[in-house]
């Protein structure tokens, strides 16, 4: 009879990521990330097999639960117009930082300048996630039966560009500073593309 799994699965993925989002993948050794996921090395293998598994299975998670959220927001016309709720990620993404401090950023963000270059499963993992975000705002932005296509899609990916920035800024410990500006940029991007 197989031995229950000594530990929460879920939770370990979560503790797991929280390490990758801090430190990059090269930086987390594997003794750091046993000890951070609170397991031994005999339940890692079994379950995860080695630290590039685990590290594809944060990505996931980060999927799941971050950008989904990200994007079921932006998808919520309870929350005002398209262009409101683009407004209104970026001034979540400014208060986090000025009431947290939050120096964490985006994973998403860190992954891509660590770990896209290699290509692989973890690249395609990441595409998968940047273009989840770019449709997010194209949709949002077309809700507007005036706005063409075209132009919805470029916007998008400027608005897209300016929330990853906002990101890095705040793990840069930056954005407090620069978040009205770039926000006030956004407002001004989806007010020209509807004058446009």
């Amino acid at each position: 009879m197989a031995r229950p799994r000594e530990f929460d699965t879920e939770e370990a993925m979560d503790k797991a990521m929280g390490l990758f989002w801090d430190v990059g993948y090269e930086e987390a050794s594997l003794a750091e990330l046993l000890a951070t996921m609170e397991i031994t090395k005999g339940s890692f293998y079994k379950a995860f097999h080695d630290k590039h598994s685990v590290y594809l299975a944060a990505l996931d998670r980060y999927n799941e639960k971050v950008i989904s959220a990200t994007v079921a927001y932006l998808g919520d016309r309870t929350q005002g117009n398209g262009p409101d709720r683009i407004l209104g990620l970026f001034n979540r993404v400014a208060d986090a930082v000025r009431q947290d401090g939050d120096r964490l950023g985006c994973f998403l963000c860190n992954a891509l300048v660590d770990k896209a270059a290699e290509g692989g499963e973890a690249e395609a993992k990441l595409q998968v996630m940047v273009l989840r975000l770019e449709t997010a705002f194209f949709k949002a932005l077309r809700e507007d039966p005036h706005l063409k296509e075209v132009a919805a899609r470029e916007t998008a990916r400027g608005v897209l560009s300016a929330y990853f920035g906002l990101r890095v800024l705040g793990r840069a410990g930056l954005a407090s500073q620069m978040a009205d500006d770039c926000i006030r940029q956004v407002a001004w991007l989806l007010e020209k593309v509807k004058t446009s």
